[in-house]
C-alpha cells in the first residue's frame, strides 16, 4: 500500500517536471501566463540548443580524430548538463504558475535541488567537462557559452556574494580550459570576451528577475485587496443589518412610548367618567373631551413617528417646560404630583432631552398602570456639572421583580446604554418605587 502510494508520488513529480520543460498552454490561461509559458519555453530551448550547437560542432569538424576519451565525456556531459539544468530551475517554473491567493502565505524563495552548493557545483563540474572535451580548433570556442546558464541560474537562486563565486569559478574553468588548447597567451583575450558576454547575461536576468518580482507583488497586492474588499463587504452588510436593528428597536421605542402613555391617559379618563357619569355628568364628559384630546395628540405623534422616524416629541420645546406640560396632563387624572428642579437648567442635546423625557413619561405612565400610589414626584437634578438625572418617585405598592423587565423599562435601558448613561430601577414590594434615569449632559 505505501509502495503504490510511494509510485503515485513519483509519477506525479515526473508529470510535474515534465510539464515546467514544457509548459503547454490552455483556454483557461490569462493572456499573461500564456506569455510567461511562451517564454520559458524560448528560454529551455535556448539552454538546449546553447549546449547542443557547440558539441555538435566539435563532433563534427573534428570528426575522426577526436578520442574515444573526449567523445565518451561529450556524450554523457551535455545531456547531463541540460537536464540538470533544466530541473535546476523547475521549482522556479512552477511557482511561476502557482496561482495568486492559492495560499494566506506569500510565495517561497525557490531552492536550489538538493542544495545550492551540490547544484552549482556539479553544474560548474559538467560545464567545464564539455569546455574541456570540444577539443582545441577555433570552430569549438563556442563551447564557453555553457559557462554563462550558472551565473544566470545563481541571480535566481542566490545572494550576491554566491554570485560573485559562480561568476568567479565559470571564469576559472573558462581559464583553464582556454590554456589548455590554446595557451596561457589567450586567456586575457578570451576573459575580456566572456566579460561582456556575462555582464549582458547578468543585466538581461536581473530585468527578468525585477520584472517576475514586481508581478508577484503586484498579484499579492490584489489577492491582498480582493480579500480586502470582500471583508469590507461583510462588514458593511453587518453595518447595514445592525442599522436596521438599531432603527427597528429605536422606532419599537417611540412606539411604545408615546403610544403607551397616550393610552394609559386616555383609559384612566374613560374610567373616570365610567365612575362619574351616574352621579356628575359633567365631569364625565369633562373626562371624556380630556380622553378624545389625548387621542388626538396621540394619533399626531404617532404620525409624526412613522412619517419621519424622528419624531421630535418635545415639539422644540425646552425638557423642563415639556415635564410642565407632562405634569400637568397627569394632575387632571386625579395623581398627585409635583414637579421638583434641582440646579439651574442648561441646554441639553436633542438626544439627551428626548431620553429624559422619556424617561418621565414611561414612569408616569406604570405609576397610574401599578403603583396605586397617591403621591408622585418628578426630580430634575442638574447639580452636577457633567450629567443630568431624572427621577420619578411614588409611595405606591413598589413593583414586583417580574414587573421590572417590561418593554417600556427595557427600551429606556437601551436609551441610556445609547448615551453612556444609566438607568436604574429602585424599587420593593410595598416600599414605593423610584426610577432613576443618568445621563452625560
Amino acid at each position: 500500500m505505501n509502495s503504490s502510494g510511494g509510485h503515485d508520488l513519483s509519477g506525479a513529480r515526473a508529470r510535474e517536471f515534465l510539464e515546467t520543460l514544457w509548459p503547454t498552454t490552455s483556454a483557461a490561461d490569462s493572456e499573461l501566463q500564456r506569455k510567461q509559458k511562451i517564454v520559458i519555453r524560448c528560454a529551455q530551448a535556448a539552454v538546449t540548443v546553447m549546449v547542443v550547437v557547440p558539441v555538435a560542432g566539435a563532433l563534427l569538424t573534428e570528426a575522426g580524430r577526436i578520442s574515444a576519451g573526449r567523445l565518451t565525456c561529450l556524450a554523457l556531459a551535455s545531456p547531463l548538463y541540460i537536464l540538470w539544468s533544466l530541473y535546476g530551475l523547475h521549482e522556479v517554473v512552477r511557482l511561476l504558475f502557482r496561482e495568486p491567493g492559492t495560499t494566506g502565505v506569500p510565495r517561497p524563495q525557490p531552492q536550489a535541488p538538493l542544495g545550492a552548493a551540490t547544484y552549482f557545483a556539479v553544474q560548474l563540474t559538467l560545464a567545464g567537462l564539455i569546455c574541456y572535451a570540444s577539443g582545441d580548433a577555433q570552430e569549438k570556442r563556442l563551447a564557453w557559452l555553457v559557462l554563462l546558464p550558472p551565473v544566470a541560474h545563481s541571480l535566481i537562486l542566490l545572494r550576491w556574494p554566491g554570485v560573485v563565486f559562480v561568476s568567479l569559478v565559470s571564469l576559472a574553468v573558462l581559464s583553464g580550459s582556454v590554456a589548455r588548447w590554446y595557451g596561457w597567451g589567450l586567456v586575457p583575450g578570451a576573459i575580456l570576451s566572456f566579460s561582456f558576454a556575462l555582464i549582458f547575461t547578468v543585466i538581461f536576468t536581473l530585468l527578468a528577475v525585477s520584472s517576475e518580482k514586481s508581478r508577484s507583488q503586484m498579484e499579492r497586492l490584489a489577492e491582498e485587496l480582493r480579500v480586502a474588499n470582500h471583508k469590507l463587504r461583510e462588514y458593511a452588510v453587518q453595518a447595514e443589518e445592525l442599522a436596521a436593528t438599531r432603527e427597528r428597536n429605536r422606532l419599537a421605542r417611540e412606539i411604545h412610548d408615546s403610544l403607551g402613555h397616550y393610552l394609559t391617559v386616555v383609559n384612566v379618563q374613560i374610567e373616570a367618567a365610567r365612575a362619574l357619569w351616574p352621579r356628575d355628568p359633567e365631569q364625565a364628559q369633562d373626562a371624556l373631551a380630556k380622553a378624545q384630546s389625548f387621542t388626538r395628540e396621540g394619533l399626531q405623534d404617532i404620525r409624526r413617528s412613522v412619517a419621519t422616524l424622528r419624531s421630535p416629541p418635545l415639539d422644540n420645546k425646552p425638557l423642563v417646560e415639556a415635564l410642565r406640560q407632562m405634569v400637568a396632563e397627569s394632575r387632571t387624572s386625579g395623581l398627585a404630583i409635583e414637579l421638583v428642579l434641582l440646579g439651574a437648567a442648561r441646554p441639553l442635546s436633542p438626544p439627551v432631552e428626548l431620553t429624559l423625557y422619556r424617561a418621565g413619561q414611561e414612569g408616569l405612565t406604570n405609576v397610574r398602570k401599578h403603583a396605586r400610589a397617591t403621591q408622585v414626584s418628578l426630580v430634575l437634578d442638574f447639580q452636577t456639572a457633567d450629567r443630568v438625572c431624572l427621577q420619578v418617585r411614588d409611595n405606591g405598592v413598589g413593583v414586583a421583580p417580574s414587573m421590572s423587565n417590561g418593554f417600556g423599562l427595557l427600551g429606556l435601558r437601551e436609551r441610556a446604554q445609547i448615551l453612556g448613561g444609566e438607568m436604574r430601577l429602585l424599587a420593593g414590594p410595598q416600599a414605593g418605587c423610584t426610577l432613576e434615569m443618568v445621563v452625560p449632559g
